[in-house]
């Protein structure tokens, strides 16, 4: 089923895409809510809600387009460098489902905006196979995670995807690793000094310390039910993810590297649930982004596809049946 979805061609499946946001959102639109706060929150965050705190029904429309922006932006990066082909929407398909699978997410958040920087990042560091002197790409990957910090604080340690890409790509010059950490911490400089500017450079100092300053996995207030979609999220991405690393060996090494990129995220994902103290309930957000690609990759990798595409429909199943539940 899932297979002949991505052989519809690309309109029907945009349009199925579109029909299934309007589902899924349906209920917010009708009953829209200001916007999320959280103690990672960034100080970005935080101005740009500012704007929109009396303004919920605007706000949710931020998030929806958000989120839409995400989904086609995932698979422009699949479609762009030769990961899935260019008909196959389902890459933006499956994220719209993982994004949209518990109602109180239904609603602008930080990791919304961050997640497009780190789209952002992610395909610039994808550009960096081949280049000889990859100096902007390091720069520019680096300082979008930069800037996604300023939207979700724990998004800093995403830094690690980077210097991952740099030993995939076996970039041992001292250059590129100076001009990575330059341009991750430049937005930070530009932070600071406005808060100095501004007579709240102890405020804000303040502000970002307390937001990190409580290391470790955030596994509390979560019900059975999200647990157990954590883990059959985390089941799925372990599997698909399997499956195309043994898959992708007898493909081209440009495609073997591209494809390590998003393996490098989601290490680098591990590290910032592990480490940043965030609740997991938000964290794990990140993590759909690799997970909705190696859900469309596997299907299109993989020849002999039965068992995983009912594997799939059956995760994609749980989705509806936790959105019907919550």
């Amino acid at each position: 089923m899932l297979r002949r979805i991505s052989k519809l061609g690309f309109l029907i499946q945009f349009v199925l895409f579109l029909a299934l946001a309007f589902i899924l959102w349906l209920p917010t639109f009708v009953h829209p809510v200001v916007p999320m706060h959280i103690a990672s929150e960034g100080p970005l965050y935080n101005l740009l809600t500012i704007w929109l705190i009396k303004m919920p029904f605007l706000s949710v429309c931020l998030a929806f387009a958000l989120v839409l922006s995400l989904s086609f932006f995932l698979y422009i990066i699949g479609s762009v460098n030769d990961l899935v082909a260019r008909e196959n929407f389902l890459p933006a398909i499956f994220l719209l489902f993982l994004l949209s699978w518990n109602e109180r997410l239904l609603v602008l958040h930080p990791l919304l905006p961050a997640g497009l920087l780190i789209l952002l990042s992610i395909q610039t560091i994808m550009g960096m196979y081949g280049q000889q002197e990859p100096y902007r790409q390091a720069f520019t990957a680096s300082a979008s995670i930069g800037m996604a910090s300023l939207f979700y604080l724990p998004a800093a340690y995403l830094i690690l995807m980077l210097w991952f890409s740099f030993i995939t790509y076996r970039i041992g010059s001292w250059r590129e690793w100076i001009i990575s950490l330059i341009g991750f911490l430049l937005p930070f400089v530009y932070l600071l000094s406005w808060l100095f500017w501004n007579d709240n450079f102890r405020i804000g100092v303040l502000s970002i310390i307390t937001s990190i300053n409580n290391p470790g996995i955030g596994m509390y207030n979560l019900k059975p039910i999200e647990i157990s979609w954590l883990l059959a999220s985390a089941l799925v991405l372990i599997i698909t993810l399997t499956s195309v690393l043994n898959v992708i060996q007898d493909k081209l090494i440009s495609l073997r590297r591209k494809s390590f990129i998003m393996i490098n995220f989601s290490i680098a994902c591990v590290f910032m649930v592990l480490l940043s103290g965030s609740p997991v309930f938000y964290s794990h957000q990140l993590f759909f982004l690799p997970l909705a690609f190696f859900m469309a990759a596997s299907l299109s990798l993989i020849k002999k596809r039965l068992f995983l595409e009912i594997f799939l429909l059956l995760f994609i199943a749980f989705i509806v049946i936790i959105r019907v539940i919550l």
